[in-house]
């Protein structure tokens, strides 16, 4: 053959292939460096393995992410004092101090006996370390204000992962004393641990020195508590002295005082009566004992032999720092007890560790990169059906570098390895290959045309690098606005965003670079040894590699879904449905497909005859867009016909659930022990109850309750119950389903309010049912709080009722008859302290011994109050210093307080709440008792706000449709840049309705409502839909300019594109599988896009064209109509 002969072969070639003529772009240039340069890449892979793996190791672990709440709380104790006296004396005074300070959004209180509560929301965004600074300064410049006998305020912020990490329990045969001692030096080793940041003990005795004064002996010689309490406090001193020079040295001076025995107590001397010194133990006992046991910490322990107990204990709460790895930190935490073992504490102390924070997050972590690793398996899998095994492998590539450059950035800005960024991992892996898939499909296709795999890799990746770049750009679009999302919702998922914005990017760089090179390198040959290999093929081990292939991905796709929780290789229902779908498109590829002399299956050509068939006929384009429409319409109705629900968060099987439990205010603690100990009774009878932690009088520490503080406060009329379920793969029932059964149960124990309190999905929230009432008269809100209840309890989908304005305990209100008083020479103010201390005792001093403080407390032996006629024997000291009968000057009134006073905005409400049985939606039912509220009516001057999920969804989902605007308008911009027109745009976002038609009817199908995780879901496959209208329009436009006919365009481009757009939708689906059917809380996420991946892929394949067509023949059609005119 001559030149000119060779010449115009070539240039029928280059003819055939247009991408061999078309100019290189930036893109285009890069991934021609990097496949020239090829060690260049390989370096590059080198070095992203070891900066991942780095990374990875030193990412913190946590179950949740850390949200820094817009929060400041203030908490001032004032013992003894009634909900009303708090809130005059403390609460408002602290509120309206609070309320000089900028950026706050509301201002809520609560104020009960003995304690005030002030909650600060500042605006989203500010600096909260600068705010709880200047609320500090703030409540310095009022504290003066505040009655002396309560305690300094204390502020600080709140943190969702301020939670203990682990409880420790210890027990055995072991007094209460020497428990309590034992916790001390548990305590003291375990603050050692590096990243430890606070240890508190729970329940035990603390030492207490008791001065127990006669009060008949005080009338005798005419002297009162508080001349004890001085007397004891002259002597009791270490006082400096100055300094002075004495023989030319100098020398500080202390006069030293302190008591070092407890024994010197009774020697103080209190007054001298003429000559003779009148002493302590004269009218006074002195006891060195132990404070009252005010509250329980009891543990249930399995014998082993088919009976259980529950012992009581003592228990440590320990939390970590910020910073720490909940894992490690709990680890050392174990070792540390470990080594301790019959040197801190005895080897016969019983210890028991609950929870164990630490094993959860673990447990949870292991099963995320579990449904990761199945996610990727499939995805390979995906890539193997639709490319060669070398392709393939090449392409998956793509995915461990994607996920250690995004383990690199997750480090480099601080953020941790929770089920948030990890369930965003697996979220991202299905979609880091598409740029790959696409690519690799191109350079495949110039491959088969006869090109050398160096030139195809160059121009394949040139020609569509591109509208990889665009459809890139466009699924980060949509996932940026979740970052603008406000508030604690906006702090708690923005680690979905970052994440994949992270692997996304990390993705696109790889498949720029790293893909086109190793093609390059790996993928050697060209047309004619593409021939020979195909028929070497046919003569050599066609069927054997045939059933090798077959059987590799059969295996691949029961090992996806086996069961790793047990030992052995466990297969379940999901792993044969997954081998027979898998095996079977494998067996349809290599046994049945069959291909046209073009080398195009049979599907393919199926698909462009119908594509034919449609654009070809403007009365089938219209059909087809009404249908389209018709669907559209029809899915989006199954909310409004109430088909399909509205939700918050869907409940979650967790392995732990709670008990609370409230007996009738006034009760002493033992009377709630009784009611904890028939509960526990029933609990015993639960088969899936793993252990229970029971706190009576104090509500206790728990790594699973957000807010739960270990608290010495105690309330003897209540109790919680901390419950422990088996590991969900030794039983068959949910949480759900046994914490139902449990309150059913517990419905029979009389003298007490039992609720079950299940564990919530997503970030702290309010209870689902919220209604508030805003009013200045506290009768007003008592009634309409009592209503309301009655409503609630009247509807069997209400559980746990909760009323702000239950009345508090039994009050004594004392009634000075001022004129008597003053008769005696008595003021309301000594006659108040006076029955403080008779009741209280004071405290007269601390004693230190051994480093270890002790209180030393004041009491008359007679405030060991029994019934209500001793305190008529109590006596007040007159100013002439005689004693005067206490009924003489006061009148005792038996009544009741309200448990406690809120505000909100410094105004006065109160708040009726509750949950909701399971499955059961919080939104319907606020607006059922909305309707029953309106109609029964409300007092004048009261207002109703419907907060709880009501207003949670209408705030979140006003913020997620606005985010959806965002996305839609950040993608139209980027398509508007790319495609330099309008119409297209228009063209390729019509892929955002498409998507609803299939995921409406999939989550009712699924049996899920649409919540806040789907709405999440509608908002990132906006980005990820548009991605295949892109390759198509792109395709379309590329063809146009390169001379063929529109509807020639739309089909070629239709049968070239219909691998890539279905090999990137079906990984990205594959790679979330696992997850969806294994995470409730993520499962409404995965099925949104799932199924809004699978209806619009479909229908895009179609409706796109036939909409360009219809754009294209208007557009022709207005510029005939115009040029028309012109002539």
């Amino acid at each position: 053959m001559d030149v000119k002969n060779v010449e115009n072969a070539e240039n029928k070639e280059n003819k055939d292939i247009p991408e061999l003529n078309q100019p290189f772009n930036l893109l285009g240039k890069v991934a021609s460096f990097f496949i020239k340069n090829t060690k260049i890449a390989i370096f590059l892979v080198i070095l992203t393995l070891f900066w991942g793996v780095n990374s990875f190791s030193n990412l913190s672990r946590e179950l949740s992410p850390e949200v820094i709440l817009p929060y400041g709380m203030v908490t001032t104790m004032y013992t003894g004092a009634a909900p009303g006296e708090v809130e005059t004396l403390v609460t408002d005074k602290i509120e309206a101090k609070l309320d000089e300070l900028e950026h706050v959004k509301k201002i809520t209180s609560s104020s009960g006996f003995g304690y005030s509560s002030v909650m600060v929301e500042f605006d989203t965004g500010v600096d909260m370390d600068d705010m709880v600074q200047k609320m500090r300064e703030k409540i310095s410049s009022v504290e003066s204000e505040l009655p002396e006998e309560a305690t300094a305020p204390n502020v600080m912020s709140i943190k969702t992962n301020n939670s203990p990490i682990v409880v420790i329990n210890i027990g055995g045969e072991y007094d209460f004393i020497q428990l309590k001692n034992i916790a001390k030096d548990i305590k003291k080793e375990i603050e050692k641990v590096q990243g430890v940041s606070d240890v508190q003990i729970i329940g035990g005795l603390e030492r207490e020195i008791k001065i127990k004064v006669d009060p008949q002996k005080l009338g005798v010689y005419g002297i009162t508590l508080d001349d004890i309490k001085n007397a004891i406090a002259s002597s009791d001193i270490n006082f400096p002295g100055g300094n002075i020079e004495l023989d030319k040295k100098n020398y500080n001076i202390r006069t030293i005082a302190k008591i070092e025995d407890p024994k010197e107590f009774e020697d103080i001397i209190i007054k001298y009566s003429g000559n003779s010194p009148l002493y302590l133990r004269d009218i006074a006992d002195v006891e060195d004992g132990y404070s009252e046991l005010d509250s329980y910490s009891r543990l249930y322990i399995s014998t082993g032999d088919g009976k259980n107990k529950v012992e009581n204990t003592v228990a440590i709460s320990i939390k970590k720092k910020d910073e720490s790895d909940i894992i490690n930190v709990t680890k050392e935490i174990k070792d540390t007890l470990n080594e301790g073992k019959g040197k801190v504490y005895p080897e016969t102390l019983k210890l028991e560790i609950t929870g164990d924070m630490a094993k959860y997050v673990d447990d949870q972590l292991t099963d995320v990169i579990h449904d990761a690793g199945a996610g990727l398996i499939i995805v390979v899998i995906v890539l193997f059906i639709f490319i060669e095994l070398a392709e393939s492998l090449i392409v998956a590539m793509v995915i461990p570098l994607t996920l250690l450059i995004t383990f690199g950035f997750l480090k480099m800005t601080d953020m941790t390895l929770n089920t948030i960024t990890l369930f965003s991992l697996i979220l991202a892996v299905g979609m880091v290959v598409d740029d790959g898939i696409v690519i690799m499909q191109n350079i495949d296709r110039l491959r088969k045309k006869g090109i050398d795999s160096n030139t195809a890799a160059k121009v394949g990746t040139n020609q569509i690098a591109p509208a990889v770049l665009s459809s890139t750009l466009t699924t980060l679009g949509s996932f940026f606005p979740l970052m603008l999302t406000s508030g604690i919702m906006g702090e708690y998922i923005k680690g979905i965003p970052i994440t994949v914005i992270y692997a996304l990017s990390a993705s696109f760089f790889v498949a720029i670079t790293t893909t086109p090179a190793l093609s390059a390198i790996f993928l050697k040959g060209d047309k004619q040894k593409q021939e020979r290999i195909k028929e070497g093929s046919r003569k050599f081990g066609k069927s054997v590699s045939k059933i090798l292939s077959l059987a590799l991905v059969i295996f691949l796709a029961i090992y996806a879904f086996v069961d790793t929780t047990r030992p052995g290789f466990n297969i379940t229902i999901a792993s044969i449905i997954s081998a027979i779908i898998f095996g079977g498109l494998m067996y349809y590829k290599l046994y049945v497909a069959k291909t046209n002399e073009h080398g195009e299956s049979e599907v393919i050509v199926k698909y462009s005859q119908i594509l034919r068939w449609i654009i070809t006929k403007g009365r089938r384009r219209i059909l087809t867009i009404l249908i389209a429409f018709g669907a559209f319409i029809a899915s989006m109705l199954l909310i409004p016909l109430g088909i399909l629900k509205i939700e918050m968060f869907t409940a979650d099987d967790y392995t732990k659930f709670y008990v609370n439990i409230e007996t009738q205010k006034g009760s002493n603690i033992e009377l709630t022990k009784q009611v904890v100990e028939d509960v526990e009774v029933e609990l015993f009878k639960v088969s899936e109850i793993k252990d229970f932690v029971s706190n009576i009088g104090i509500t206790g520490a728990d790594a699973f309750d957000e807010f739960a503080t270990a608290s010495t406060g105690t309330t003897p009329n209540i109790a919680k119950i901390a419950v422990d379920l088996v590991e969900k793969k030794d039983r068959v029932r949910s949480s759900m389903e046994v914490s139902e059964q449990v309150r059913n149960m517990l419905k029979q124990i009389p003298g007490a309010k039992i609720t079950v309190e299940e564990v919530q999905s997503g970030p702290p929230s309010s209870k689902p049912i919220y209604i508030q009432y805003e009013s200045d008269s506290l009768e007003d809100l008592k009634e309409c709080t009592s209503f309301t209840e009655g409503i609630l309890k009247d509807m069997s989908e209400i559980q746990n009722i909760d009323n702000s304005m239950q009345e508090g305990d039994p009050e004594i209100q004392i009634k000075i008859n001022k004129e008597r008083a003053r008769a005696y020479g008595l003021n309301s103010a000594m006659i108040a302290m006076e029955v403080r201390n008779a009741v209280n005792g004071l405290e007269a001093t601390t004693f230190k011994k051994d480093k270890e403080e002790i209180s030393v407390i004041i009491k008359p032996v007679s405030s060991e109050l029994t019934t209500m006629n001793d305190l008529n024997k109590l006596t007040f000291q007159s100013m002439a210093g005689s004693q005067i009968p206490f009924n003489q000057v006061v009148e005792v009134i038996e009544g009741k307080s309200y448990s406690a006073i809120n505000h909100t905005d410094l105004k006065k409400i109160a708040v009726v709440s509750s949950d909701v049985k399971t499955g059961v939606n919080a939104y319907e039912l606020t607006q059922a008792i909305q309707k029953k509220i309106e109609a029964h009516g409300l007092p004048k001057d009261v207002e109703v706000i419907y907060g709880g999920e009501t207003q949670e969804v209408e705030e979140t989902f006003t913020d997620m449709r606005n985010n959806m605007i965002v996305a839609i308008l950040i993608i139209f911009a980027i398509l508007v840049i790319q495609f330099n027109s309008f119409t297209q745009p228009i063209i390729i976002l019509v892929a955002i309705p498409l998507a609803m038609i299939g995921v409406m009817p999939g989550l009712a199908l699924m049996g899920y409502n649409f919540g806040f995780v789907a709405f999440i879901g509608v908002v990132a496959l906006i980005g990820i839909v548009v991605k295949n209208g892109i390759i198509l329009i792109d395709y379309i436009n590329y063809l146009r300019r390169s001379g063929y006919s529109r509807e020639e365009a739309v089909i070629k481009t239709g049968m070239t594109r219909f691998e890539p757009v279905l090999a990137t939708t079906i990984t990205a689906i594959g790679g979330i599988i696992p997850m969806t059917l294994k995470a409730d809380f993520f499962a409404p996420l995965g099925y949104t896009i799932i199924f809004g991946l699978m209806v619009s892929t479909m229908l895009t394949l179609i409706i796109v064209p036939v909409i360009y067509i219809m754009f294209e023949n208007t557009a022709g059609g207005m510029s005939r109509i115009f040029k028309r005119r012109k002539v």
